[in-house]
């Protein structure tokens, strides 16, 4: 069945078509940490294209810092108005049914006193490292890369103020190893202690829709005691996914909600709440095996209306009324 608002969701998705993911690289010395972050993944297995939408934010010390993002293939960015994420929300939050019901109370009434109420270019001589663009956009400034030499690339970061820490140089040469393309932005971060980020979307192919959920060792090993830290991930895709990290680890994140938006069009949402992610991989989706609708039933907010009919009040009474009757019966 066609919804009201579903044309506008994938319009809003797809209009910039020609954000980020788990490596944030601070100045050396300085930390930066994600608290929150939502995203949107709009897939056409047709022309094995994905449109990534992500918006963040980030705590920490830092003036300012960078952001990498990993892509199997050179992305086209575009800024988009992050009301999506609201329409999205709004769209798979769990509803409240609100009722009212009346209740009688036969609490005795020498009893009341104790009544307590409830109260998310090639050349011969190829350098090992190519920017292939340069774009400001959303208050960034986005360098899309390609490199095939790990320690090369990790050599452009540190030139160009991004941290060169032991792990990161790791994450990268996993990338650089598949050939995958980096997208470095660089976020001003002078403004305040927390800041969240415009929303960007990119574009890109690849033979498997992915979220990039890899990260540094270190941001899975310094994660300090009770962190909160919430992914919510909206898919937009003819069918109902499912996602595992790499080729078929298990991934923590929970449906929450899945249906038609349209008649060509399923939307699926998922949040992971894991405070320390098992992020030595990718998460990729694929069709879910259970292709049917999931719904959570309604919240249930009662309000509960009560007549107070003290029982022993009640019982007084009917034992004067029969006391009167039988007294005018022998009359």
């Amino acid at each position: 069945m066609i919804r009201r608002g579903a044309a506008l969701l994938i319009a809003t998705v797809a209009a910039a078509s020609p954000v980020l993911a788990c490596a944030p690289a601070p100045r050396s010395g300085e930390q930066v940490a994600i608290v929150e972050e939502s995203a949107v993944i709009q897939w056409d297995p047709a022309t094995k294209t994905e449109h990534f939408i992500r918006r963040a934010t980030f705590k920490g010390k830092a003036h300012d810092f960078g952001f990498l993002v990993p892509t199997p293939a050179a992305p086209t960015l575009a800024e988009v108005n992050d009301g999506i994420f609201d329409q999205l929300e709004a769209k798979t939050a769990r509803r409240t049914i609100h009722r009212t019901t009346a209740k009688i109370d036969w609490t005795p009434l020498v009893l009341l006193w104790s009544y307590k109420g409830d109260g998310m270019m090639m050349t011969t001589a190829r350098p090992p490292v190519e920017v292939l663009s340069t774009q400001k956009l959303a208050g960034y400034e986005a360098v899309v890369l390609d490199a095939t030499d790990a320690k090369a690339l990790n050599d452009w970061l540190t030139a160009h103020e991004y941290a060169t820490t032991p792990d990161l140089a790791a994450w990268l040469d996993a990338y650089v190893k598949q050939g995958w393309k980096i997208t470095a932005f660089k976020i001003d971060k002078s403004q305040s202690e927390a800041a969240r980020t415009a929303a960007v979307k990119m574009s890109f192919t690849t033979e498997r829709p992915f979220f990039p959920y890899r990260e540094p060792a270190s941001q899975r090993e310094n994660v300090p005691y009770g962190a909160v830290r919430s992914l919510r991930i909206f898919f937009l895709g003819p069918e109902r996914v499912t996602g595992t990290i790499g080729a078929n680890t298990f991934w923590p994140g929970v449906l929450t909600w899945s249906d038609r938006v349209d008649a060509n069009t399923r939307l699926t949402a998922f949040v992971d709440t894991s405070s320390v992610r098992p992020g030595t991989d990718d998460l990729f989706f694929s069709r879910a095996a259970v292709q049917s609708a999931f719904i959570p039933p309604p919240w249930v907010e009662e309000d509960v209306h009560t007549t107070h009919l003290p029982l022993d009040v009640i019982v007084a009474v009917l034992v004067v009324v029969s006391i009167v009757l039988i007294r005018r019966s022998r009359v």
